[in-house]
């Protein structure tokens, strides 16, 4: 993919070209960016290349370390995937109770963007249905309209993106197993949407933490799985009970 247009538009061409290859493991946690490789394999400019990193800095995608030569995607280890799940359960606790069901065109969007969903998961299309998770919650933040929690909100599901990738990625040494995860986030995805129309403000305040919490149980099912070479058990062991 080539970022053809000028000024701005490049530059965010080239944020959201290296944010979705960050997002999509491609370049994996820990991998070195330098210019070279932008200017190579991306086909950018050097100045939106430039720019890029900075945004992606502020994200907090990437890790810009003088002393060690470079700049690096973040990592994505154990603790890492602890705080962005803290950050999840945070937003979506918020916006239960902040979400506004007075928005006439809400439950009707989020039903269009389910549909989507639905069929994506079908086909195990991993980054679309992360995208598409990521547009049904943030429809859902955007009916607050407070400029500053949507930033919050949005930094928080693309580092959330990033995390389901791994989580998919580790989780297809089981697909059966995996499908049935997958139907069980359609089902929670269609009682929010349910909930949203009766505007049942006490129910979404129930779904909404307990659908965050599915990734983390997701991880630690994967975590305990012998079946699953990425995370040994006795490796990760004492780091459990976080999750518990």
């Amino acid at each position: 993919m080539q970022a053809t247009t000028n000024g701005g538009s490049q530059t965010e061409a080239a944020v959201e070209l290296i944010r979705s290859r960050v997002i999509d493991l491609t370049l994996p946690p820990g991998s070195r960016i330098d210019e070279a490789l932008l200017l190579k394999q991306f086909e950018l400019g050097r100045t939106p290349a430039r720019e890029a990193i900075s945004r992606l800095a502020a994200e907090g995608f990437v890790r810009i370390a003088p002393n060690r030569g470079g700049t690096f995607v973040r990592k994505l280890d154990l603790d890492e995937m602890t705080q962005v799940i803290v950050a999840h359960q945070l937003v979506e606790n918020i916006l239960g109770q902040l979400c506004n069901l007075d928005d006439p065109a809400l439950a009707e969007d989020l039903s269009v963007i389910q549909d989507e969903y639905r069929n994506e998961v079908a086909t195990l299309h991993y980054l679309k249905i992360t995208e598409l998770n990521e547009r049904f919650h943030m429809r859902m933040n955007a009916s607050i309209g407070n400029d500053f929690f949507m930033d919050f909100a949005r930094s928080t599901h693309h580092h959330v993106r990033r995390l389901l990738m791994h989580v998919y990625s580790l989780e297809s040494a089981r697909p059966e197993h995996q499908i049935e995860q997958f139907k069980r986030n359609v089902a929670e995805h269609d009682r929010i949407v349910e909930a949203v129309a009766a505007r049942d403000r006490a129910t979404l305040v129930e779904l909404l933490p307990a659908h965050a919490g599915t990734t983390q149980e997701r991880l630690v099912d994967i975590i305990r799985s012998k079946q699953v070479p990425s995370f040994p058990a006795g490796v990760f062991k004492p780091a459990l009970d976080t999750y518990t």
